[in-house]
C-alpha cells in the first residue's frame, strides 16, 4: 500500500536534507513523499527540487506563503496514498517508523495508529524519549481523546501518527492559525472509533530557537486557547462523556495565556492587556473545576487558581523575599 508523506517546507535549508533523507532511508519503501515549498525564501524549494530530480517518489509542490495548515492542505489535496503521515522539514523519522504503524493498522484492522516520538534539543544535541504509549493496543476513539486531552502518554501532533486517506475526506487544517493539530486530531479520532497504540518513539522532534513553538507572545500565542474554546463547547454538545477531559484542555490554554505574558514581562501584558484580563477572567469561570477536578495535581490546582485570582505572582515574590530574610537572619 502506498504511504503519502507530507512535508510543509519554509525556510528550513539546513535541516531540510536530514528530514528527506530519513524519509528515503525507510525500510518501508512504497512512499510517496510529497515536499510542500510554501513560499520559503531561503534555499529550501531548489533544495526540493533537487531531490525530486533524484528520487521518483518525490513531489514537489511550490505555492506561495500560507503557512504550514495551508501547506499541509495542499499535500492532503494531491496525496494518492491509501494512508497518509505528516512530518516537519526540520524534524526527521526513525527508519522502521511506517513499516510498523502500517503493520499494526493492518494487523488490528485500524484507521489510525498513535507511536511516540524522541524529544531532541538543538543546543545539546540530547535526545531523550517524549510522548510515547506505554503498551501496543486497540483503544476506542473516545479513550484516544481522553488521552490526548490530557496529554497522558500521547497528544494532538499529526506527525507521530499514520492515518488511512478516508479520516481525511471531510477534515482540514484550519486556515492561519498555529497550534493547528489540537483541533483536528481528536475529531479524526472520533471519527476512525478505533486507534492502535503503538509502544515505540517513532519520530524525533527538534526544538530548535525560532521554530513557531519557540516564538515570542503574539496574536498566535491565543490560538490555543481560541481552539479549546471551540473545543469544549462541541465536545459538551457531541459527546458530554468527554466534557471534564474537554475542560481540563481548557484550563490548561487559559493558564497558557496567562502564563506567557506573565513571563514576557510588563510590556506585552500591556500590548495584549485585553486578552491577559479576559482569559484571567475564562479561567475563574471555571474555579469550581479547579478545586474538584481528579485531573488536576495538587500543584498545579494550586497554582490555576492563584493565577485565576490574580495574586500567584505577589504571592511568589513575598515568598522568595521572606526567604531570603530569614537566610541573612
Amino acid at each position: 500500500m502506498l504511504i503519502s508523506v507530507i512535508v510543509p517546507v519554509y525556510n528550513v535549508e539546513a535541516y531540510l536534507g536530514r528530514c528527506v533523507d530519513s524519509l528515503l532511508a525507510q525500510t518501508y519503501e512504497n512512499l510517496e513523499i510529497i515536499l510542500v515549498d510554501d513560499g520559503a525564501k531561503d534555499w529550501s524549494g531548489k533544495i526540493c527540487d533537487e531531490y525530486a530530480a533524484k528520487d521518483p517518489r518525490i513531489r514537489v509542490i511550490h505555492k506561495e506563503n500560507g503557512g504550514l495548515s495551508s501547506a499541509r492542505n495542499a499535500g492532503l489535496d494531491v496525496a494518492r496514498g491509501e494512508y497518509l503521515a505528516f512530518a516537519d522539514s526540520d524534524d526527521w523519522v526513525e527508519p522502521g517508523a511506517y513499516e510498523a504503524m502500517l503493520k499494526l493498522a493492518l494487523e488490528r484492522d485500524v484507521k489510525l495508529v498513535c507511536a511516540g516520538r524522541y524529544d531532541v534539543e538543538s543546543a545539546t544535541g540530547e535526545k531523550r524519549k517524549g510522548l510515547c504509549p506505554p503498551e501496543t493496543e486497540v483503544i476506542s476513539g473516545q479513550e484516544l481523546v481522553h488521552r490526548i486531552f490530557l496529554w497522558d502518554n500521547v497528544d494532538s501532533a499529526a506527525w507521530d501518527k499514520l492515518y488511512h486517506r478516508s479520516l481525511f475526506r471531510q477534515i482540514r487544517y484550519p486556515l492561519g492559525k498555529i497550534v493547528e493539530d489540537v483541533p483536528v486530531t481528536y475529531r479524526i479520532a472520533l471519527d476512525a472509533g478505533k486507534a492502535a497504540m503503538l509502544d515505540m518513539p517513532v519520530y524525533n522532534y527538534f526544538h530548535r530557537p525560532g521554530s513557531i513553538t519557540a516564538a515570542p507572545v503574539s496574536e498566535k500565542t491565543f490560538h490555543f486557547s481560541q481552539h479549546t474554546e471551540q473545543i469544549y463547547n462541541q465536545i459538551r454538545q457531541s459527546c458530554p462523556e468527554l466534557t471534564e477531559e474537554a475542560r481540563y484542555l481548557r484550563v490548561r490554554s487559559l493558564v497558557h495565556n496567562l502564563w506567557s505574558l506573565d513571563m514576557a514581562g510588563k510590556e506585552a501584558k500591556a500590548v495584549y492587556g485585553d486578552e491577559y484580563r479576559s482569559s484571567r477572567k475564562a479561567l475563574r469561570k471555571h474555579m469550581g473545576f479547579l478545586l474538584t477536578s481528579r485531573y488536576l495535581k495538587k500543584q498545579e490546582r494550586l497554582t490555576d487558581i492563584l493565577l485565576a485570582l490574580g495574586i500567584y505572582w505577589p504571592l511568589r515574590r513575598l515568598y522568595h523575599t521572606l526567604k531570603s530574610l530569614r537566610s541573612k537572619a
